[in-house]
């Protein structure tokens, strides 16, 4: 059985991002001495911002994908685009002022849960638990011997669970605050994978949601399992944003250790294809705001037309001639 919590209702009194609801199911299969996964996207490293009273989330009006909260300075950004807003006060959708900020990560859940589940045996399921041969072969032990596992996407695939009956998603909201056009399609197909686990092993397995907004439309589609208004609301958000299938799409990325160093660069290739562009009037966005990954700064600069081929086949040298300088098709 699926069921969707309101965090802003049924909040524990223990931790903000973990409901009774959720909290009871676990006690109850650890009971009956049967296994629990809590799926969480730590990926991500901003806030978001949503409207407790209408499900709101606050997004970017150039781009399909949320803004997210940075603090030095105090605005809202968009990480597709660089776009940026000062951080509300009332919701743009129903003026409103309960908004909240959201994020929580793998290890605050971890360690609310060991306080709760004392003689639980609770394990963190990460990249980290990976990197090596034993390393590997260590997890793989402690997967089979936990009674509750925490998981981020590499949970969702490629690892077969005996005795699974109860999947949590702690945050679903928290999905979708990855800088990606088509965040809101993959965090549907691993959800899909995640619910599946118990099915392909013939069980009805308990499905726990959590969510400040959950009258959300795409909270709804995913509690609903209704993929086919999902599918017609992403393809009319991708037509509106000018995205892929609707047009091509590449991204060009560079990264560097030294942040003003990766800047300088992508200024000046920008102006280059600019230069060249006035030929092909593409829509060229330089983002000027980085993440960073590995200690290493990535600048983007997003290509949107169609036909891109003739354009790409004459940045083609400059490209490889930057080893840190890398393209992605979309």
């Amino acid at each position: 059985m699926l069921y969707t919590v309101n965090l802003s209702q049924d909040s524990s009194t223990q931790n903000s991002y973990l409901s009774t609801t959720l909290l009871d199911h676990i006690q109850t299969r650890l009971k009956m001495g049967d296994k629990t996964i809590l799926y969480l996207n730590k990926r991500g490293a901003f806030s978001s911002v949503i409207c407790e009273d209408c499900g709101y989330l606050f997004g970017c009006w150039q781009c399909d994908t949320s803004l997210s909260v940075h603090h030095t300075p105090e605005r809202l950004l968009c990480h597709l685009c660089g776009n940026s807003e000062i951080i509300p006060t009332q919701c743009k959708q129903c003026n409103g002022t309960r908004l909240k900020n959201v994020w929580v990560g793998t290890e605050q859940v971890e360690s609310a849960l060991r306080d709760i589940f004392k003689t639980a045996k609770i394990y963190r399921f990460d990249s980290d638990s990976m990197k090596t041969k034993t390393s590997k072969q260590k997890a793989l032990q402690d997967l089979r011997e936990s009674d509750i596992i925490i998981g981020t996407k590499m949970i969702t695939t490629g690892f077969d669970f005996d005795n699974v009956w109860l999947i949590g998603v702690i945050l679903l909201e928290q999905e979708l605050s990855y800088p990606q056009y088509n965040i809101e399609e993959r965090v549907y197909t691993n959800l899909k994978q995640l619910i599946g686990r118990g099915e392909r092993q013939g069980k009805q397995t308990d499905v726990v949601l959590q969510s400040f907004i959950p009258q959300n439309d795409f909270v709804k589609h995913v509690s609903e399992g209704n993929y086919r208004d999902f599918f017609r609301a992403t393809l009319q958000e991708r037509k509106i944003f000018g995205y892929p299938p609707f047009t091509e799409m590449v991204t060009l990325e560079y990264r560097d250790t030294q942040k003003q160093k990766a800047a300088d660069f992508m200024q000046n290739f920008f102006e280059k294809l600019e230069l060249l562009n006035e030929n092909y009037k593409h829509n060229m966005q330089l983002v000027s705001l980085p993440f960073k990954k590995s200690n290493q700064y990535h600048y983007k600069i997003i290509i949107k037309w169609s036909p891109l081929k003739p354009f790409l086949q004459e940045i083609k040298t400059e490209i490889m001639k930057h080893s840190k300088l890398s393209i992605i098709m979309h």
